[in-house]
């Protein structure tokens, strides 16, 4: 009786750690809110990048992350096609650098005045995505 006891107490505890791990994963992949004002200039050095009252949101993207076509498909939905600038990750090593990408797809939302306003590592859900908007315009 002892022993099921122990494996009872040995299963909830696998359960309670499984479940904080699963908890910091999601707060991790929500939207973050930062505030960096030279963001939007530096990659505009590098590439076209359109202007708008909106903002504009960056997508780092690798040539071989499989979640970056449809984390693009839905950044362009959201925000629209003129507003959404995708780089890849291998053609622009120094703004990885600058901007701390260690995971593709990484989106930067940028308000109308270039300020970095939020990031989201990982591919957004349609919710995130909007959430990390409205960190952007206020």
């Amino acid at each position: 009786m002892a022993d099921l006891w122990i494996r009872l107490a040995a299963v909830a505890a696998l359960l309670a750690a499984a479940t904080v791990a699963w908890l910091l994963v999601q707060r991790r992949r929500a939207p973050r809110s930062v505030r960096h004002s030279s963001g939007l200039a530096r990659i505009a050095a590098a590439v076209s990048v359109p202007s708008g009252p909106e903002g504009v949101v960056v997508q780092f993207s690798g040539p071989y992350c499989s979640a970056c076509g449809p984390s693009a498909r839905l950044w362009r939905t959201v925000v629209g096609p003129e507003a959404f600038v995708e780089l890849d990750v291998s053609e622009h090593l120094e703004l990885v650098r600058t901007f701390g990408v260690l995971s593709t797809p990484t989106s930067l939302v940028f308000d109308g005045d270039g300020t970095l306003r939020a990031r989201v590592s990982g591919a957004p859900s349609p919710r995130r995505a909007r959430e990390a908007l409205a960190l952007a315009t206020g």
